[in-house]
């Protein structure tokens, strides 16, 4: 049944996959982790595209007695198999869904009877069969990297440079950035590796300018892209992103208690030209008042494009009240729950533990990543963090939605007030638009 199946996968992949051999220069290559165990790794790094099959032949040392292939789960419609003649194995790899998203493939594990190299490898072809196209490509010599450093070994050839052993160095983003955020299509490069920025706007901005720098503060050439988005050549350093965007000249605010320095202005705006929130008055944002229970959950629900819910069941809400839809629909998700008393409190002025617990929850329930944990133990007051929301403290302190109120103090039972709700919102924004 195996070989059968064999032959029936490299029937396939060898049809769709009769074409010129693709240039070495763009060429992915194989990782292998695990040199001279009996049990190794198999991956492909680099994929310039998407792919539903994969065919490939290592070169091991020496042909051993007994040898299985078993293909990771990355997807539930994958199929595999493979065909080891001598010491030549061939792995056949088919999905009817793309079997990698990025450029890194896992294919799988090899397990033989003893401790084995592989030395070679060859004859790469990789087949994507999409809805509009069928494209196909083929790579008769391939280079290797051993992965964590284990293996390696092969020499495919003069002029070739493996590019699993290029440096590779870090592309960060300046810090400070106000009125925007950055989007950079990876962390780290190699040298002469193509690099795309792009510079998106928070609502009532505009960008300024986009500077990339190296480690010598040298600035990098940016190629337009269109759309907000540039690129450059990564350097043999590693290099900072920066941007300045700045306020449109309808962002003028309305609010005479909101100078042109005070430390919330930046806040007050994102959230104001947002939707978000509005002004206690016509010309009044009231920036030191505290903000109630109701008012953030109302917030909130605009946020997340007023959904509809059953009413709840809290009897200090009655229907028809502003936050009485917001009120429903935090309940129905889990987003808030009421006191042990079984009441909501919507009058109740919120306080910066219940803050944070409340947007870890949103954050939860549209599947954010919420796993970072700062360590509150820095803060004195620590042990006053209720234990419902210490996990939402941590995580709030660790995303940098909720610092201290000084370098030692946490305050989470103290009541946040409008400048602080506001600047805490467009931090938890701008995380979330992240990608």
């Amino acid at each position: 049944m195996k070989r059968t199946l064999s032959l029936f996968l490299a029937a396939v992949l060898a049809a769709a996959l009769l074409v010129c051999p693709a240039a070495a220069s763009s060429a992915p290559w194989v990782q292998v982790a695990g040199k001279g165990t009996a049990a190794q790794s198999v991956s492909l790094q680099g994929l310039p595209g998407r792919y539903t099959g994969v065919q490939l032949t290592l070169t091991l040392n020496s042909a051993p007695d007994s040898l299985a292939f078993e293909q990771f789960a990355s997807t539930p419609k994958g199929f595999s198999s493979y065909h080891l003649d001598g010491n030549n194995l061939t792995l056949y790899v088919t999905s009817k869904s793309f079997l990698n998203q990025g450029g890194t493939l896992s294919l799988g594990s090899l397990t033989a009877d003893k401790g084995f190299t592989v030395v070679g490898v060859s004859g790469l072809k990789l087949l994507s069969v999409g809805p509009d196209d069928t494209q196909t490509l083929s790579y008769d010599r391939v280079s290797m990297s051993s992965g964590s450093g284990q293996g390696g070994g092969y020499d495919p050839g003069p002029g070739w440079t493996d590019p699993g052993s290029l440096s590779r160095y870090a592309v960060g983003t300046a810090s400070g950035i106000v009125g925007g955020s950055l989007r950079i299509s990876t962390t780290h490069a190699a040298q002469g590796e193509v690099v795309t920025v792009t510079a998106v706007a928070d609502p009532g901005y505009s960008l300024s300018t986009v500077t990339v720098t190296d480690s010598a503060g040298r600035g990098i050439s940016l190629t337009s892209l269109g759309g907000g988005s540039w690129s450059f050549t990564m350097p043999a350093s590693a290099v900072t992103v920066n941007a300045s965007f700045t306020l449109s000249q309808s962002t003028a605010l309305p609010f005479l208690d909101v100078g042109q320095a005070d430390w919330f202005r930046e806040a007050v705006a994102y959230v104001y030209h947002a939707g978000l929130m509005n002004g206690t008055g016509p010309t009044v944002f009231a920036p030191e008042e505290t903000t109630t229970r109701g008012m953030i959950v109302t917030i909130l629900h605009r946020y997340a494009g007023r959904p509809a819910a059953a009413p709840s069941s809290f009897p200090d809400v009655a229907p028809g009240l502003y936050y009485s839809d917001a009120v429903s629909w935090a309940a129905a998700n889990g987003v808030v729950n009421g006191y042990e008393t079984g009441l909501f409190g919507p009058e109740l002025a919120i306080t910066r533990e219940q803050m944070a617990t409340i947007l870890y929850r949103y954050a939860q329930h549209k599947g954010m990543n919420v796993s970072g944990r700062a360590d509150l133990s820095i803060y004195w007051d620590a042990s006053l963090v209720s234990p419902y929301a210490v996990d939402a403290m941590a995580w709030a302190c660790h995303i940098g939605l909720i610092n201290g109120v000084d370098a030692r103090t946490l305050q989470p039972d103290g009541f946040a007030t409008r400048a602080q709700v506001a600047t805490i919102l467009m931090r938890f924004c701008q995380y979330a638009e992240q990608p």
